[in-house]
């Protein structure tokens, strides 16, 4: 800590002080054989804060069965720390005190939300302190007043830049004054002589980490108690809200659901404080409305994320069609050929279906291209492999392999049926009617190799499309625009 800041604010006779009554009251109840009596009588003395203190024993935020008359009742009914944190409390809030532009309402508000949100956590989990963390969270802030009185408008400035983001406020204080207002209230705190139980959650409310073990759980609830008033106050409650649920499930054990349920009481004790207190009615969202907003928030993120997930599926499915489809003509490139064969050939070796291969080469291509022009050529490329496209079962595929040379994968299909279907095809494709810029027409033909996967007679995929090729060389050593089949010996080569 800086420690000019710190005397800045200690040695200020602006400093915030708690009333003689207060100071009393911490006194005595810090005293072995103090007697209820002593404590009732001090009390009593400040005929305003005796009144808040009933009021506030007898109404819903402590739930008690019979009416208390007298401040020595409640000590005897809620304890020496209930009626010690309800004198402390009226006797700090001042809600209607304003300068500087520090908006003390605001401020107030906040710590009453948190004070609320501590005893609420603190009494989920089981915890004896119940009113340690009830004046924890009351006063976690406290240091905010102090360097408000001692600093001035510098610190305002700072508040008003952090806004209702309350996180943001300590990396402001550090980065212009190498302190915060965590550890300028627990100076304070010290300075009022507030017992250890007390100056632990002022302290290290914003850094329960480095909290001592013995009232680490207590500070837990006031840490925790800070965030659910940003649930309530902050700009971006459904954010804060999924702070809260993360937090209280780590430092407190409490899932979403109960965490959720919690947030409901501390509402309801909220409010009543806030009318205990005596601050302005203000018109406080429903933790309901919060939670509606933050699963609407929820469920819109998630389809964002779903449609955002789909178009990039449907982007890398695009990406992958468009590696495995040739440029020009649309139909599968080396590289899908590849793929399909590799995977038809493995099929067909486990099931024993028969599996046929179509190589086709267009004739003379390389004369149409000096002849027509390569526009031409390309023109010859996409034709041929729509009509193959066209003629081959659903379950083929139409691959060009390289230059003028295609291939066609057929699944289940025996020799007889693929030669069929390459006679039909270099028919329909020496029939089509393709034409040159200037109306010339252009005559193309093919010839085509078939290769047949029957009863293990290849080893390899690679056998069967070296098979294929084979059959090409013979159809164009056969003159051309022909099919031929291949055969294991040359005596059973037939058209």
């Amino acid at each position: 800590m800086t420690q000019d800041v710190l005397q800045q604010v200690l040695q200020s006779p602006r400093l915030p002080s708690l009333p003689a009554v207060a100071i009393e009251v911490v006194n005595l109840v810090q005293e072995k054989d103090v007697t209820i009596k002593q404590i009732a009588d001090v009390i009593q003395h400040d005929a305003a804060l005796s009144s808040k203190v009933l009021k506030t024993v007898n109404s819903s935020f402590y739930g008690q069965p019979h009416a208390i008359g007298t401040i020595s009742q409640a000590l005897v009914i809620l304890g020496l720390n209930s009626v010690r944190a309800l004198a402390l409390g009226f006797s700090l809030v001042n809600p209607l005190e304003q300068s500087d532009g520090f908006d003390h309402l605001a401020f107030w508000r906040r710590s009453v939300y948190g004070s609320a949100a501590a005893r609420v956590l603190a009494k989920h989990v089981g915890l004896a302190n119940q009113e340690e963390a009830f004046l924890g969270g009351l006063l976690q802030d406290v240091g905010m007043l102090a360097m408000h009185h001692t600093i001035g408008a510098d610190y305002g400035n700072l508040v008003v830049e952090a806004g209702t983001e309350h996180r943001k406020l300590v990396a402001l204080e550090q980065a212009a004054l190498s302190t915060d207002h965590a550890s300028i209230g627990a100076a304070l705190a010290e300075h009022w002589k507030l017992p250890p139980l007390l100056v632990d959650p002022i302290r290290f409310h914003e850094t329960p980490n480095g909290a001592p073990e013995d009232t680490l759980q207590l500070i837990c609830c006031v840490a925790v108690g800070s965030r659910v008033a940003d649930v309530f106050l902050s700009s971006d409650q459904t954010a804060a809200l999924e702070i809260y649920h993360r937090l209280v499930e780590q430092r407190l054990g409490v899932p979403q659901q109960e965490a959720d349920e919690l947030l409901k009481a501390i509402h309801a004790d909220t409010l009543e404080l806030n009318k205990l207190f005596e601050l302005p009615e203000d018109d406080p969202v429903n933790p309901e409305e919060i939670l509606t907003r933050a699963n609407d928030a929820m469920i819109q993120i998630i389809l964002e994320q779903q449609q955002q997930t789909s178009s990039l599926e449907d982007q890398k499915r695009q990406l992958t069609q468009q590696m495995l489809t040739d440029g020009l003509t649309g139909v599968g490139n080396r590289r899908r050929f590849n793929e399909f064969i590799t995977d038809m050939f493995d099929t067909a070796r486990q099931t024993g279906d028969p599996l046929s291969l179509l190589f086709l080469d267009v004739d003379h291509f390389k004369k149409i291209n000096d002849t027509y022009g390569h526009q031409t050529g390309d023109r010859v490329l996409v034709d041929l492999a729509a009509t193959l496209q066209d003629a081959i079962p659903q379950e083929a595929e139409v691959a060009r392999y390289g230059g003028e040379e295609f291939a066609v994968v057929l699944p289940q299909t025996d020799l007889s049926n693929a030669a069929h279907l390459a006679e039909s095809v270099r028919l329909r494709i020496g029939a089509l009617d393709i034409r040159t810029d200037e109306g010339q027409r252009v005559a193309v033909t093919v010839s085509i190799g078939v290769a047949t996967c029957a009863g293990g007679i290849f080893a390899s995929a690679d056998r069967l499309i070296k098979a294929a090729e084979q059959g090409v060389y013979v159809a164009k050593a056969s003159g051309r625009n022909c099919t031929r089949i291949f055969s294991p010996t040359p005596d059973k080569q037939s058209a």
